[in-house]
């Protein structure tokens, strides 16, 4: 059992059609309760509620626990942007799978009770760090809960990576791309172009290619204290690194991409009765 949180900070996705009434819901709770609640400047005036309204910089100083209202995406920005104050994050799933939310809308107001009383937990998730670097200069770095890829954009030429793990030469993998995933993003991108799914506690990292021009390519798993480096041929072809599906940075022929895991940690907020291989048999209609 942690501590009982006393000091929450809403961040919502601001699209969801649903959101101001489960909101509203939130923070009259949050005010029977004696809970100190904040919410982003925009949402505030977005509620009425200008008064709660706080800088995203300015949270880490404020606020014991970030609440997400939306899905993973959601959680995956806010992890990304709290990860260096080692803010823990709680997920109220308005997505569609929600790995990483606890529960759903109708729940909503039972998760914050939990919370209240610190009948919760928290799992440090690890996170990748790509650099880039150009011409011997490093022009891009960034972290990622989910994963780093590099991808061309469609209906371009197909591009060459070549892939070194902690110096020594693994292959060129002649194809669409790769993609860098950590155990968290082993549900995501990656285990649509056939990774392995990994236990968020097993810390490694998974090298999964994109559409390789050969039978012989076929995803890799290392340790999460090897130095992953690829240096890119695309004469011919746009190509992005993207971290978590959000971030992105235009690569260019002859660039390096180093890719070790980070310092930082995804603090995720979970229950002990979640288990992940129910989670991921729930998630994934099995059995």
């Amino acid at each position: 059992m942690k501590k009982p949180i006393r000091k929450l900070a809403f961040i919502c996705h601001p699209t969801r059609e649903s959101l101001p009434p489960l909101l509203e819901t939130l923070l009259q709770w949050s005010e029977e309760n004696g809970i100190s609640a904040r919410l982003t400047r925009s949402m505030a005036k977005k509620m009425g509620r200008p008064e709660l309204g706080l800088d995203t910089r300015d949270m880490a100083a404020e606020v014991e626990m970030i609440v997400v209202l939306g899905g993973d995406g959601s959680i995956l920005q806010t992890a990304r942007a709290f990860a260096g104050d080692g803010l823990p994050i709680a997920g109220i799933n308005l997505g569609h799978l929600g790995f990483l939310t606890l529960e759903e809308p109708r729940n909503a107001i039972n998760t914050l009770e939990k919370i209240r009383d610190g009948n919760f937990k928290i799992e440090n998730r690890m996170m990748l760090r790509a650099s880039v670097k150009r011409e011997n200069r490093k022009v891009f770095c960034g972290i990622a809960l989910n994963d780093v890829v590099i991808q061309k954009e469609p209906m371009l030429r197909v591009i060459n990576i070549k892939v070194s793990i902690s110096g020594c030469v693994v292959n060129t993998y002649h194809g669409d791309g790769l993609i860098f995933s950590t155990p968290t993003g082993s549900t995501a991108y990656s285990l649509s172009a056939g990774g392995p799914i990994v236990p968020p506690w097993v810390n490694v990292i998974i090298l999964c290619p994109l559409n390789c021009h050969t039978l012989s390519a076929r995803p890799v798993i290392t340790s999460d204290q090897e130095t992953l480096n690829t240096l890119l041929d695309c004469r011919h072809s746009k190509v992005d690194l993207v971290l978590d599906g959000q971030e992105s940075f235009q690569l260019q022929h002859g660039d390096e991409v180093e890719v070790t895991r980070a310092q930082e940690l995804g603090r995720v907020v979970v229950f002990k009765s979640r288990n992940f291989f129910e989670v991921l048999r729930k998630k994934m209609k099995w059995g």
